[in-house]
């Protein structure tokens, strides 16, 4: 037989047929079945939970407009003291709520970055010449609203984009009708991360974004754009090493307690996208890189992983391995990455300046809490308030921030009363560790009497470190913040009598929207906020003493059963009245990292801070913004007193805080002033 015809009976053989049986189609049918109704019902469950997240969002907006209705009410019927605080509360909030409003990214790119609708772009005053040359990448959340302002600025000059954002961002985004990307937008946004770490979605789209970057030509301009905490978003392993293999390295490292500096550099090594190598790819293409930052107003190195800052990936990350004994506990792949000593080096790295930076390569801060201070001060100026701007990137524990902003609250009134000078103000500031003041700082805004008007506002940012391992209760940086300052400003009274004849309020704010895990954007603090509860905790306390005190000497009297039970019953109602005061102690609630408690508990949760905006949270995270208001001690007593005149009535509170089971009536004012 022919060498053909072999070829042509195999050929038959292969393409023959063999019918399957009745039982086999009847499994095949059930197996597609089977996927299919998998395939149904995780549908279904997906359309479930957004139903459930849609519904869940309408009946929290419905509370929240109940709740203000009837917070309106009340304002009404405020007078005196009361009143007074209500003023105090909402000119505070409109100073802290403008600067977290102004630094939205849908706000602030069209205020920094503008058009010619030719072929001009400027950035920070910087131009740059554009032909439908622009591209665009960007990873985090703010990403998704600035991408969407830059593209409406730009138009069809950007050809083409991709952003990778947390999961549920864009069912987020309805609550911002204003950031919605254009219908046509050439951008893909793409959700991914899980609990926040990486998953396969995100390692797909950063290679499709690898790809893209490397067809760019000289006379491209590539957009990138970052925010922090995007470490599950800017993941792209190295092809030799699997994603599992790389979140277990990183995971050990964090279970050793290496610090955080050390953990980047390993991730580094592993990536090949991060330390640089987005640029790598990128060249010769310009980059622009867009950061919105909270922890500086110029450009870091390394925010956002660094995707298009140098970094030469030798052979510090085998050394850390070695040093955290991993070396024998990783895969193969991923010891033979670490173990390369050689940097890898390309073309781009020619075009590194004195500075180790890319000479093709910008970045400008687009969103920072320096910008919202700005905003703050105008603000500050209409109420006849006069602003002092100090330090915007503050850092340190809660306690420290505490500490630090009621020393320098009252430094500038012991200033303006004449009793310090600007020297001793900057000694007892040089060496701050939240807000450290150079001396031409500090005759910057050194304070005297002619340039008081109504009183000082001092404007500040920052992010407090906090410890959550023994958290109990709701995690809330800013009302712990408040709380503190109340504590620590009392104690400051006490030690300078001068500072009772000033009316301080704090204010802090998170520029997100949420403060920790609660609903509410911060918190307001003042002496009697932290003083209050305790006399009436004693007085509760006296009132729950002679109550079992009566039921005990019934008992012993064998008085009658109907009596001795309604005194037991008065001793049970002032029981839980007192145990509700117990748990809702300045320092109890302070110790247990569970303020929260206490601000939705005095004064109707008048003392926590919610945007007006109606937005639960804002697309823009720069940290912490916060106000400190000082004027000299108005009297609210309708006359009854002279308002150069201290009121020494223990009694008398002009911020005094309402016990949890009754108003204050009046406002205890006017009464035993000295002459």
């Amino acid at each position: 037989m022919s060498t053909k015809h072999k070829k042509q009976k195999k050929k038959q053989k292969k393409n023959e047929y063999v019918s399957p049986t009745k039982e086999e189609r009847a499994q095949r049918i059930a197996a597609i079945e089977k996927k299919r109704q998998d395939v149904i019902k995780i549908v279904k469950e997906s359309l479930a939970r957004k139903l459930s997240e849609k519904l869940a969002l309408q009946q929290d907006r419905a509370n929240k407009e109940e709740k203000a209705q009837k917070k309106i009410m009340r304002d009404a019927n405020k007078t005196g003291s009361e009143k007074q605080m209500l003023e105090i509360r909402d000119n505070m909030s409109t100073i802290v709520e403008d600067g977290i409003k102004s630094v939205y990214t849908s706000a602030i790119i069209p205020k920094k970055i503008k058009y010619d609708g030719k072929s001009t772009l400027t950035i920070k005053e910087v131009k740059y010449k554009i032909r439908n040359n622009l591209h665009i990448v960007g990873w985090g959340r703010e990403a998704i609203t600035m991408s969407s302002a830059f593209e409406k600025i730009v138009g069809k000059q950007l050809k083409k984009g991709w952003m990778v954002i947390p999961r549920k961002s864009v069912f987020m985004m309805w609550s911002f009708p204003e950031a919605f990307p254009k219908l046509d937008s050439r951008i893909t946004y793409v959700e991914g991360g899980s609990d926040g770490n990486p998953d396969d979605k995100v390692v797909q789209v950063n290679r499709k974004i690898t790809e893209y970057c490397k067809k760019l030509k000289k006379r491209d301009i590539l957009i990138v754009m970052l925010s922090h905490n995007v470490d599950d978003l800017l993941c792209c392993p190295k092809e030799t090493i699997t994603l599992k293999d790389k979140l277990r390295l990183l995971n050990r490292l964090q279970q050793l307690n290496a610090t955080s500096e050390e953990i980047n550099i390993v991730r580094n090594k592993l990536s090949a996208i991060r330390g640089g190598d987005l640029a790598r790819l990128a060249y010769p293409a310009r980059i622009i890189v867009l950061i919105t930052s909270d922890v500086a107003d110029e450009p870091m190195d390394f925010i956002g992983g660094g995707p298009c800052t140098y970094h030469h990936k030798g052979e510090e990350a085998f050394a850390i391995l070695t040093k955290y004994n991993l070396v024998n506990k990783v895969s193969q792949s991923i010891r033979d990455l670490l173990k390369e000593t050689i940097a890898w080096e390309t073309v781009a790295d020619s075009q590194l300046d004195n500075q180790q930076k890319y000479k093709f390569v910008q970045s400008y801060v687009i969103a920072c809490n320096a910008d919202a201070m700005e905003y703050m001060a105008i603000t500050t100026y209409t109420y006849g308030l006069l602003p002092v701007k100090l330090n915007s990137v503050c850092s340190g524990t809660i306690e420290e921030f505490a500490r630090e902003y009621v020393k320098m609250a009252s430094l500038m009134i012991l200033a303006v009363e004449g009793k310090i000078t600007k020297f001793e103000m900057y000694e007892m500031m040089k060496d701050s560790t939240v807000c450290p003041l150079t001396d031409q700082k500090i005759c910057e805004i050194f304070p005297s009497k002619e340039e008081w008007a109504l009183g000082l506002c001092l404007l500040l940012g920052g992010r407090p470190t906090v410890d959550l391992h023994s958290n109990n209760g709701k995690a809330c940086p800013n009302q712990e913040l408040a709380l503190y300052f109340a504590r620590y400003w009392h104690l400051r009274t006490e030690q300078y009598p001068i500072l009772r004849m000033y009316t301080v309020w704090f204010l802090g704010g998170s520029s997100y929207g949420r403060d920790g895990n609660t609903d509410t954007a911060g918190a307001f603090g003042y002496k009697n906020l932290y003083t209050d509860i305790y006399p009436e905790y004693k007085k509760i306390n006296d009132e729950y003493r002679d109550a079992h005190l009566k039921w005990h000497n019934l008992v012993e009297n064998l008085a009658p059963d109907e009596e001795i039970l309604d005194a037991r019953g008065k001793v049970n109602d002032i029981a839980k009245i007192r145990k509700t005061y117990t748990t809702i102690l300045p320092d109890t609630v302070l110790n247990e990292h569970n303020t929260n408690l206490l601000m939705q508990s005095v004064n109707h949760g008048d003392e926590l801070f919610e945007l007006k905006t109606g937005n639960y949270y804002s697309f823009t995270n720069v940290g912490d913004v916060y106000a400190i208001r000082i004027v000299r001690f108005q009297c609210n007593c309708d006359g009854l007193c002279q308002t150069n005149k201290l009121c020494d009535d223990e009694e008398c509170s002009i911020n005094r805080t309402s016990s949890i089971d009754k108003e204050i009536s009046s406002p205890f004012c006017g009464k035993n002033l000295p002459e």
